[in-house]
């Protein structure tokens, strides 16, 4: 089981008798035979309990598709950056010439589309394209292509629409992913990259429990168990995982200044 499976059995864990608790102290404020509010609390509690987590890993579901398709994206653009300008040229090439002509011209790939001069130009060796090399790159240009195509990895604030009849298209490595590998199933070779998954950290482990983001969550919730143990019978137990719960938020704000004091 990993890490993350851990993590969210515990939290789906507590949040369930977190549930289970409110449900049993409101209804044994009003049901006083024992058995009838444990049964009652247990239906009402399975059905919070799974229409809640029902879409909450349907939301999940979806954000791990947007992480693991951003994870590629972020992969396959490092491969990309740690090839030779050569390398560069040939994979794109590959992937252009299956639908247009093209050519190389001194380290650019020259296509026709649409009956317009295509050429698509390798910025830098750099992660980001700046203005200067925006418009180093411009000087160069043959004055007949009429798209210009920019690959790089980031963009800072630049310009693109200074040159008329000319349309300036930056290809930075999502539109790179989504337009030329994806489409055409052509990747960059990943092979010496090391993909492997960390193994299980205690360490990790405490931090995600003791996220400072949960610290609200675990407050409001040991509050609501403390209150109820005020107005309820059985109170111990309301005693004790509110506390707990409070101990919990207590820690999620104090972890990131024994952070900042021990930088």
């Amino acid at each position: 089981m990993s890490k993350y499976q851990i993590i969210n059995l515990i939290d789906k864990l507590f949040v369930s008798v977190c549930i289970f608790l409110l449900i049993y102290a409101w209804l044994n404020f009003f049901i006083r035979n024992l058995w009838t509010t444990f049964i009652l609390s247990l239906i009402f509690s399975f059905a919070i309990i799974f229409l809640l987590f029902y879409f909450l890993d349907k939301c999940q579901t979806k954000s791990r598709l947007k992480k693991k398709k951003q994870d590629d994206i972020t992969l396959y653009n490092l491969a990309f950056q740690l090839m030779n300008i050569d390398k560069k040229i040939e994979l794109l090439k590959s992937i252009i010439e299956k639908k247009y002509s093209t050519s190389i011209d001194n380290q650019n790939i020259i296509y026709t589309k649409d009956n317009k001069k295509h050429i698509i130009v390798f910025a830098t060796d750099t992660e980001k394209l700046n203005q200067y090399d925006f418009y180093k790159i411009l000087q160069n240009i043959n004055p007949n292509v009429t798209e210009i195509e920019i690959v790089c990895n980031t963009v800072s604030t630049i310009k693109t629409k200074i040159l008329k009849g000319k349309n300036i298209t930056i290809i930075d490595k999502d539109k790179l992913y989504y337009d030329y590998f994806e489409p055409n199933q052509i990747y960059p070779d990943i092979s010496n990259i090391d993909t492997s998954i960390t193994k299980f950290s205690w360490h990790e482990f405490a931090l995600n429990i003791f996220s400072p983001n949960k610290a609200r969550g675990y407050f409001w919730a040991g509050v609501i168990l403390l209150f109820s143990s005020i107005i309820i019978p059985y109170y111990a137990y309301y005693i004790i995982f509110g506390s707990v719960l409070i101990i919990f938020s207590i820690i999620c704000k104090l972890l990131p200044l024994f952070k900042k004091n021990n930088k």
